[in-house]
């Protein structure tokens, strides 16, 4: 928005006034045919501009005949003064930057899925709070790693949903439309089963108790989760499931996505992933973030199970 202080105008137009009445006398009997002398005068300009100095003509050579009187010089004062103060710049003025289509919040928002899904949702408009236990500077440096790029528009926060309490969790979702929720632990880390599961229910029970309408979680297809991966995985695959029981439970299928992506295709940079079970085809980040975000803005709801089914989108 644009400002400009009313003190400022007044003394622009007390000038002008000034101007105006010091110019009067020089004119010869205050004629209608009487010439000033050559002289600097003041230039009003056409529009006004966002900034207080007065504006001049620099050349004394094109001095202008005076074809004033001293009532018409007085009423064409009073009418810039009047032009002036009634000016819009007076006022705010809304700039031309888009308003926000409302506030979602990514936990994992620096994460692999969870950058390309802060980038998407930036693009269309929306104000986006990425979360993780991770500091600001980190999610920074690692979104940048991940996307080429930085999203400085990104409000970073650093929250442990592992560990903050409910109220904590609940707060760093005020006024949200929707919450992504792309926290996880990779199949094989330790303490897989309550890094995928209770942080996840806890994430969705605060989004509840925060009046949040519409929440998105990135699950685990259902044919890696019931295939020969789940004996050596078992862990991963029931933290996983509990979330997903979760998101049911506290939102219903008509306010929430769950997403079920076998295997992603590539990472983040510099770490290394196991690889997917023969034969399964790798789903594109970009396709699940997608997925992800139509969630988030209300254009689809329940259960998209498998890569097959997010690349159809």
């Amino acid at each position: 928005a644009i400002h400009l202080d009313i003190n400022a105008t007044m003394k622009i137009a007390c000038f002008l006034l000034a101007a105006t009445l010091a110019a009067i006398p020089q004119c010869l009997a205050f004629s209608t045919n009487s010439v000033l002398p050559t002289r600097r005068h003041v230039s009003a300009p056409s529009s006004l501009q966002s900034k207080t100095d007065e504006q001049y003509d620099g050349d004394d050579r094109h001095s202008p005949k005076c074809e004033l009187s001293r009532r018409t010089a007085l009423s064409t004062t009073f009418a810039i003064i009047a032009t002036t103060t009634s000016s819009p710049f007076l006022h705010p003025i809304v700039s031309n930057a888009q308003e926000s289509k409302g506030k979602v919040v990514v936990y994992g928002g620096s994460g692999y899925v969870g950058a390309h899904a802060c980038s998407l949702l930036t693009q269309q408009g929306y104000a986006v709070t990425s979360i993780s236990r991770s500091s600001p500077e980190t999610q920074l440096a690692r979104t940048k790693s991940i996307l080429g790029t930085s999203l400085s528009n990104v409000d970073y926060i650093s929250l442990d949903a592992g560990k903050a309490s409910l109220d904590d969790l609940s707060a760093s979702m005020k006024d949200a439309t929707a919450v992504i929720s792309c926290v996880g632990l990779s199949p094989g880390s330790q303490n897989q089963k309550d890094g995928n599961g209770l942080v996840n229910s806890r994430i969705t029970q605060a989004a509840k108790a925060a009046g949040v309408p519409k929440i998105v979680y990135i699950g685990v297809s259902s044919t890696l989760a019931n295939g020969p991966a789940k004996f050596l995985l078992g862990d991963y695959f029931a933290g996983k499931a509990t979330a997903e029981k979760s998101v049911a439970s506290e939102f219903g299928g008509k306010n929430s996505l769950i997403i079920k992506p076998a295997i992603i295709a590539g990472g983040p940079p510099g770490e290394i992933r196991p690889p997917g079970p023969p034969g399964v085809k790798a789903v594109d980040v970009t396709s699940v973030a997608r997925a992800a975000v139509s969630g988030a803005v209300g254009n689809l709801i329940g259960v998209i199970d498998g890569n097959e089914a997010i690349e159809a989108l």
